[in-house]
């Protein structure tokens, strides 16, 4: 992958993806917790706004030098609350970044009357701002470009001031330095901060999208493994059990009745007259044949009982857990289904009938084979009596 081309580059000098989209994802991943912190970063900025309004009181009594940074404090103290109780409904607002930074803009403005207003303490009131501006970068989340476009605003003011009240360049040469600390130090300190976040976000979404392309190939493999299941055990025609599979079932299911003392059975189909159906269909009208007689066959049995194909047009029935009486009227519902049941061909109904044969599996038969050589005599003699019917052996 070219660094272009990269998702999770990162700009040295912004400390944010260089992709929008993955600049978006991780905004929104840390969403809450920027909310939660800047929800504490408010509260404690509020708290010291009224604190130091205390201070200004006993310096400046009830002057209107007094009101005038009482309404400055209280008015910022409101927007910074207004802002904090939002956050847990709108917790995009700690994401953006703009409201934060209109905020802090406001609040430089509405700081910067003390400056005038208590000209015994304009030195401590710049050392302030320059802690102020410090504590933006560290204290208050924000994106580093709008954070350091409230510090370049609050640089700019505090110097206007200074510059309006006639002081030498000296003087403002001195306050630009003095303000440029914190400045530089919170801006390449928060810079490390976002680049090792977003470091930390980038290795977070590699790992799930390794994730789920792991559970991607896990459910591949599985389908897969399925698949090869299913074509090992199944005919492709008609989706019944194969040769292999129903010999493998029923010696299951032939120990599992000989222990509960129970009977199976064992019944085998053949369609009756299926050249003649291949010869005027086609052999693709005789495949639908063989998938029309596995899915009614199929969907008159009980759910235990075992359908497979034999071969060509015959097909073998396993009745776990059934006697000879009751086989016979399973086997007979067949037999009446898919005579009444026509199979569609070309638009024409095409009427089905197979002989059927049936035997009780003997204790002495471990082996279906054996089981079977019984059953297709019985299926000869039907075959030879008249087809379409059931023959027990």
């Amino acid at each position: 992958m070219t660094e272009s081309a990269n998702p999770y580059r990162i700009s040295r000098l912004w400390a944010e993806f260089v992709d929008p989209a993955m600049e978006r994802a991780y905004r929104l991943h840390m969403q809450p917790l920027l909310a939660r912190h800047l929800r504490v970063a408010l509260w404690v900025w509020g708290c010291l706004l009224l604190a130091f309004g205390l201070q200004d009181l006993q310096a400046l009594g009830m002057s209107d030098e007094f009101l005038i940074l009482a309404g400055c404090r209280a008015l910022q103290a409101a927007l910074v609350f207004a802002l904090a109780l939002l956050l847990p409904r709108y917790p995009g607002l700690a994401a953006s970044g703009y409201a934060v930074t209109a905020l802090e803009i406001t609040g430089l403005v509405l700081f910067l009357p003390i400056y005038f207003l208590r000209p015994d303490i304009a030195t401590i009131t710049v050392m302030v701002l320059a802690l102020m501006l410090l504590a933006m970068f560290l204290f208050v989340p924000n994106r580093l470009k709008l954070t350091l476009l409230s510090a370049a605003v609050g640089v700019t003011l505090i110097l206007v001031s200074i510059w309006s009240k006639g002081l030498g360049a000296d003087v403002i040469i001195g306050a630009l330095i003095l303000m440029s600390l914190p400045v530089v130090t919170g801006f390449f300190a928060t810079q490390q901060l976002h680049t090792v976040q977003r470091r930390q976000f980038a290795m977070y979404s590699q790992a799930r999208r390794a994730n789920r392309e792991l559970k991607k190939e896990v459910e591949r493999r599985r389908l897969l493994e399925e698949e090869l299941k299913r074509q090992a055990t199944t005919d492709p025609l008609t989706g019944l059990f194969n040769r292999r599979q129903y010999e493998m079932l029923f010696r299951r299911e032939r120990e599992r009745c000989r222990r509960q003392g129970s009977a199976i059975c064992v019944a085998m189909a053949d369609l009756d007259r299926f050249k003649a159906l291949n010869d005027e269909f086609g052999h693709d009208g005789g495949d639908e044949a063989l998938r029309h007689v596995a899915r009614l066959f199929t969907s008159k049995l009980r759910e235990g009982d075992v359908v497979g194909r034999f071969g060509g047009e015959e097909f073998i029935i396993l009745l776990p857990d059934t006697g000879v009486a009751e086989a016979e009227r399973v086997v007979e519902r067949l037999r009446q289904a898919l005579e009444e049941e026509p199979l569609m061909v070309a638009g024409s109904p095409c009427s089905l009938t197979a002989t059927f044969s049936l035997s009780l599996v003997l204790d002495s038969e471990n082996d279906i084979s054996e089981t079977l050589r019984r059953v297709d005599a019985g299926l000869y003699r039907g075959k030879r009596s008249g087809r379409n019917q059931v023959v027990v052996v």
